[in-house]
């Protein structure tokens, strides 16, 4: 095996920068966004939002340009005419960084992530849509994704060699590089070295790949012998339980919709790597499953709309059931294709996917904007119920609805804010919600007494104020109470602190950089892991949790001793019931929990305290 000398490496990540300019322009820019929000540790919120916009974007960008520098070689496209391409996909990057700002709003983050998909899947057919190369296709994606593979290999033997030899440096030399540095050296190596290296491997001579016949043994066997077999044991599990609901004609359950699509994934992903191979005499068993694969899908398909509209009818419509829609219908388009299609051209799956994709994430037929519209709908019609709403306008709640149905107006209103923010409600409420949100963002800002403002806290805010509003979640609305099955513990002596016991003290809650500083040249980090009972304490580069559960339980145990108090009241317990120790090399932590609120389900639901900070 012939290795490439460093000269020739050289001559190559030259030819990628003449070639990929563009690309590699957004590349360095995200590269350096992402260094700047890792080095700097005390950003303000809109610095914060900026830098990761400009990440997003930088990703995106990258993709889309390259997209556009293989339509224009595969059209000949002229430097003219190249340039206007590239000033496009510039304007379209401009306008997605004032579209997407995921600080705000949690939705944007799945718009990115669709924005992503279809940019990567543009990747993948821009040189050959509608050019009859189907072959070419296919060995071009094989050559970018054994070259993608290659370069991550590559990054992490450099990532590595580099990391143990600044960590030598730290132990022979007392030099005190810190986690950051490893950090920004992981981005600098898959920023730039990855990207340089994946651009300087993209087949040249696109057309000309319709001459390779090559195919790689390895991904035969992988595909016969691994992707085949899993994809044919999914399928007669799920056809086994089909027929199961069939016979006792019962619902079927919500986790069905996904392990079908995870077999229509597994199933096209194989017929796509076998594409080259799957008529040869030798692969019988191959040319049997690409046959057979889509005659499978049709009753399965079926179960899936059936999944899928029986949450739909109960609960209205959401971002994740619209996307089961929309793969469902997809799924539709693809199997009809393929069996009447006698062409099979497989650029018409990343194709239309790609379509689909940009068509559900922006306008109203997009994914964010219908499930808007359906929960909104579902809110006005549970206020008509009790007589709250007038000509498609909610009011304050005049009697209390049952427990069932104020969770499912609770659970409501905390979506619409988490994913779509308070605005969402002009169309349902007669209030300015600009000078609402205003007001709470200053009320916001004068709590936290800094620059920054905590965008989850506003966000609870937001809620509390449209709780207070619609009457929602109230003690006491006709005479009833209301509990919603929240467990609210505070400690006895919460204004006391015992101060001489240690070095420094930082507030903790479950709110995302609420407890974050640096001691002695270390970053000290304490965040909620997301979903979880649980605490994660980072310092320097050493990381410890602190495990709720076990405090949880023993607060349980003590809260069914007390008499039953109305929604919302807190039980008063001893503060060492609320103290938890943790020791680092360097220091030692105690949290003096103030309050915890956890559900009848033990799931946190916020808490806060203070952390003391004892330096060893």
């Amino acid at each position: 095996m012939k290795y490439p000398s460093l000269e020739a490496l050289f001559q190559s990540f030259k030819k990628a920068l003449f070639r990929f300019p563009l690309e590699i322009l957004f590349a360095l820019i995200g590269t350096l966004c992402a260094t700047i929000s890792i080095e700097i540790v005390d950003l303000n919120l809109t610095t914060e939002s900026y830098l990761i916009r400009l990440i997003l974007v930088s990703v995106l960008g990258l993709s889309l340009s390259l997209s556009a520098t293989l339509f224009s070689e595969s059209r000949a496209i002229k430097n003219a005419s190249k340039y206007v391409l590239r000033l496009v996909v510039i304007a379209l990057c401009t306008s997605l960084f004032f579209l997407l700002d995921p600080l705000k709003q949690e939705s944007d983050i799945l718009k990115f992530l669709l924005l992503a998909l279809s940019s990567h899947l543009l990747v993948s057919f821009s040189a050959y849509a509608y050019s009859g190369f189907i072959h070419a296709f296919w060995v071009f994606n094989k050559t970018i994704f054994l070259r993608f593979l290659t370069g991550g290999l590559y990054s992490a033997v450099l990532f590595l060699g580099l990391s143990a030899a600044i960590g030598s440096m730290n132990f022979l030399f007392n030099f005190n590089f810190e986690w950051d540095t490893f950090v920004i050296l992981w981005i600098w190596t898959v920023g730039m070295f990855q990207t340089i290296f994946f651009l300087s491997g993209v087949p040249e001579n696109l057309f000309i790949l319709e001459e390779d016949k090559s195919y790689p043994r390895g991904l035969k066997v992988f595909t016969q012998y691994v992707l085949i077999p899993l994809a044919t044991v999914y399928s007669l599990i799920l056809l086994a339980y089909e027929a199961k609901i069939l016979i006792e004609w019962e619902l079927p359950k919500g986790l069905v919709a996904n392990l079908i699509l995870g077999y229509a994934v597994f199933g096209i992903l194989s017929l796509l790597l076998i594409y080259p191979v799957r008529n040869l005499d030798e692969n019988k068993w191959l040319k049997k499953f690409s046959q057979s694969f889509y005659y499978v899908l049709i009753p399965l398909i079926a179960l899936l709309i059936w999944a899928i509209l029986a949450r739909i009818i109960d609960y209205g419509i959401t971002e994740e059931r619209y996307f089961l829609m929309v793969l469902s219908g997809w799924l539709i388009f693809i199997t009809a294709y393929f069996l009447i299609s006698k062409s099979h051209n497989i650029i018409i799956i990343p194709l239309s996917l790609c379509i689909l994709t940009v068509l559900s994430v922006y306008g109203p037929q997009g994914a964010f904007q219908t499930s808007k519209r359906s929960q909104l709908s579902e809110l006005i019609h549970l206020f008509e119920k009790y007589e709250s709403a007038d000509d498609g306008k909610i009011k304050a709640l005049t009697r209390v609805p049952v427990k069932e149905d104020m969770l499912r107006m609770v659970n409501i209103v905390n979506y619409l804010v988490d994913n779509h923010g308070l605005k969402s409600f002009n169309l349902v409420l007669d209030q300015n919600l600009n000078a609402v949100n205003d007001s709470l963002h200053a009320l916001n800002r004068s709590k936290n007494k800094t620059i920054r403002i905590n965008t989850w806290e506003l966000r609870s805010n937001q809620k509390d104020w449209l709780y207070k509003q619609l009457k929602l979640n109230s003690d006491d609305l006709a005479g009833t109470k209301l509990n919603l099955g929240t467990n609210l513990f505070e400690a006895e002596t919460i204004e006391l602190k015992p101060l001489n016991k240690a070095d420094f003290m930082i507030q903790v809650s479950q709110y995302p950089d609420s407890a974050k500083s640096m001691i002695n040249n270390s970053r000290l980090l304490i965040s909620q892991v997301q979903n979880q009972n649980r605490f994660k304490v980072e310092y320097g580069s050493e990381v410890n949790y602190f495990y709720l559960d076990t405090l949880i339980n023993k607060l349980d145990a003590e809260f069914k001793k007390q008499e039953p108090l109305a929604n919302g009241q807190a039980v008063s317990v001893s503060r060492n019931l609320l103290t938890q120790n943790l020791e680092l090399e360097g220091i030692a932590l105690e949290i003096l929990w103030n309050n915890l609120n956890y559900n009848d389900q033990k799931k946190l639901i916020s808490a806060n305290g203070d952390a003391l900070i004892k330096m060893k």
